[in-house]
């Protein structure tokens, strides 16, 4: 037990009650012992006089077991409460396996990080879906609102990782207080998160997908496919979020950068500006940013599954109409793609989703790197658990002690 980086208490659990009680703290009736002591502890609900006498305490306590160990010398020091500590520290993989098992626990009790976003994601693309209702039909007329009713699942979902940003600060912080208490490795903790956030993107997909996408709009792609597809896209920016969540030591500043990476992805994302007609010096965005290649892999993917009738041109054909018999040997929706890229200029009516998910990949691959950095630089920063260095009279003791047990 720890308190302004000193010791307060070590020893087994069932004594600590009987040692506090024995400096005149002793553990109320009806109350949590471990929450107990963590107050009795803590400078911010215990005034610091008191804390700096319980850790006075301490340290007369420790030396006069110190001093009764110099009468009764013992040659082995590995009796030592830090050398038994230190024995009893576990391996990697024991806390690797128990900081995933934390972690799981936390992603399904925290409701606010993932359930919360799956929830909503379920309701807000069904409520987006039933307003393109009309896009169910597959007709030409209908093109350009069935191609924004499959834009607005992974735009809304890219969005809200805000909320990412604000939870994961908060768990950080956390992680640094147990890294500077030698408690665990930041390696330890990055590869628990990474695993576990991997089938929560596929729940995501799954989410927003099955009731809004396929059951109202009645797609008819490669479900599996789409749903991998999604969960690629909305990975690169929880990747983002969690950059952005350890960069700033206030969530608010994150979030309000997220939003603002956000807004620029979606600006120029190609839905509305042509590549080209963007102005050179702020054209990087268009690239380095995840959803002009999403949208553009997910329109291919969502046009080429369906059967699209012909149509004849008249007074009353909607914007994209095309007679198929006039072009004979090419696919419909190749050639709705080509004609919708006139209005959607990321559009294209070329397979581009392999490319489109190595570049996502590789984005997530990129700030995930980038988050690793930072955990490590900030962790870096913390102080951890070292052996105790004896001041030099304990020294000189311990060695005329040593010397004279040696002595027949």
């Amino acid at each position: 037990l720890m308190s302004m980086g000193q010791q307060a208490f070590m020893g087994k659990a069932a004594s600590a009650h009987k040692y506090f009680e024995s400096i005149g703290y002793p553990t109320m009736q009806m109350t949590n012992p471990a929450e107990f002591l963590v107050d009795l502890v803590n400078a911010d609900f215990t005034s610091e006089k008191s804390v700096l006498s319980i850790l006075d305490e301490w340290k007369h306590h420790t030396s006069e077991r110190r001093m009764s160990k110099l009468e009764n010398p013992v040659v082995d020091s590995s009796d030592d409460e830090f050398h038994q500590l230190m024995k009893r520290k576990k391996s990697f993989l024991h806390e690797l396996s128990t900081i995933f098992r934390r972690h799981a626990l936390l992603v399904a009790r925290d409701h606010f990080l993932y359930v919360g976003r799956i929830v909503v994601l379920l309701i807000s693309n069904a409520i987006f879906s039933l307003a393109y209702w009309s896009s169910r039909e597959k007709v030409q007329a209908q093109s350009i609102n069935f191609y924004y009713a499959n834009a607005w699942p992974i735009s809304l979902g890219s969005m809200f990782a805000v909320v990412a940003v604000f939870v994961l600060n908060s768990e950080f912080k956390s992680v640094m207080r147990e890294v500077k208490n030698g408690m665990i490795h930041p390696v330890t903790y990055i590869m628990a998160k990474t695993v576990l956030v991997l089938p929560v993107m596929l729940l995501f997909g799954v989410a927003a997908l099955s009731l809004g996408v396929y059951a109202i709009l009645g797609v008819k792609a490669n479900y599996a496919v789409y749903m991998v597809m999604f969960a690629i896209g909305i990975f690169v920016f929880e990747c983002i979020a969690e950059v952005l969540s350890v960069t700033f030591f206030n969530p608010l500043l994150g979030m309000l950068c997220f939003l603002s990476i956000w807004f620029s992805a979606f600006l120029f994302a190609g839905i509305f500006l042509p590549a080209d007609d963007i102005p050179v010096v702020i054209r990087w965005i268009y690239y380095v940013l995840p959803l002009s290649h999403t949208l553009d892999a997910f329109s291919y993917h969502v046009f080429s599954g369906e059967t699209w009738p012909s149509c004849i041109p008249d007074e009353s054909a909607g914007a994209i109409c095309i007679d198929f018999s006039q072009v004979p040997g090419e696919e419909p929706s190749t050639l709705i793609l080509q004609e919708l890229s006139k209005l959607v200029p990321l559009v294209s009516g070329e397979d581009n989703r392999m490319e489109a998910m190595g570049v996502l990949l590789g984005m997530a691959l990129g700030y995930k790197l980038l988050y690793i950095a930072i955990v490590f630089i900030k962790c870096s920063q913390c102080t951890t658990l070292e052996e105790p260095v004896l001041n030099e009279t304990e020294t000189s003791v311990d060695h005329d002690v040593s010397r004279h047990s040696n002595t027949p």
